[in-house]
């Protein structure tokens, strides 16, 4: 370890992954821990002065949650932090007065979740952070649903699956997305690596496989 540097520790498991972000500093008897970040899932970073343990800062850092990227600067005055949008956020530690974001748009799943059909709404809920519609990864988490219906489930070249369903005879349909939202990934595919997912209702389901069908096709 050196001055200057940061170490990210991150927490992954049950569905959600945590980040705490720690600065080393020159101390009087050596290197120390100077001030520590925490990210949480709704957007909002807790900075906290090492010094006595105390919260030095309490923020929304994001439009919308998670943070999913967690930075010091070089010198330690700016924390940067970036999360669902296609946005990077600098903010200085010591303001707290925010420079202006990276150049981006806003994706679909951050509309205002009432302005969506019921389908594409538990689309948003239940799977945007995880997946595109498009062809590609786009870096999600998961594969993309793009031409889903049809396709043999594990089968992307591009994406790295569970040993479950790396080379499993699932075949997406409207029955085996029914079944996958209504028993819950954990229980339809033992082993996967798809957090608890759960659809009860009936109707939420259909609406949400109808929305599928039409909005993972080729648009050509």
């Amino acid at each position: 370890m050196q001055v200057g540097q940061s170490i990210l520790v991150c927490d992954v498991g049950g569905g959600t992954t945590d980040f705490t972000l720690v600065g080393i500093r020159a101390g009087a008897t050596g290197l120390r821990f100077d001030r520590l970040a925490v990210g949480d899932g709704e957007g909002f970073i807790m900075v906290i002065d090492t010094a006595d343990w105390s919260i030095d800062k309490d923020f929304r850092a994001t439009a919308r949650g998670p943070i999913w990227a967690l930075d010091f600067s070089g010198d330690g005055t700016d924390i940067l932090a970036a999360g669902l949008e296609p946005t990077v956020y600098a903010w200085p530690l010591d303001t707290m007065e925010p420079y202006s974001p990276m150049a981006g748009v806003a994706p679909s799943f951050l509309r205002d979740p009432d302005t969506m059909e019921n389908g594409e709404r538990q689309f948003a809920r239940k799977c945007s952070i995880c997946h595109t519609l498009t062809e590609g990864t786009a870096r999600r988490a998961g594969p993309s649903l793009y031409r889903l219906f049809g396709r043999q489930a594990g089968s992307l070249g591009d994406y790295t699956y569970s040993d479950a369903l790396d080379g499993s005879d699932i075949v997406w349909s409207p029955e085996t997305i029914d079944a996958l939202f209504d028993q819950g990934p954990e229980h339809y595919v033992p082993g996967t690596k798809m957090p608890m997912q759960r659809i009860t209702g009936p109707d939420d389901r259909a609406d949400l496989i109808d929305y599928l069908r039409r909005a993972t096709v080729s648009q050509e």
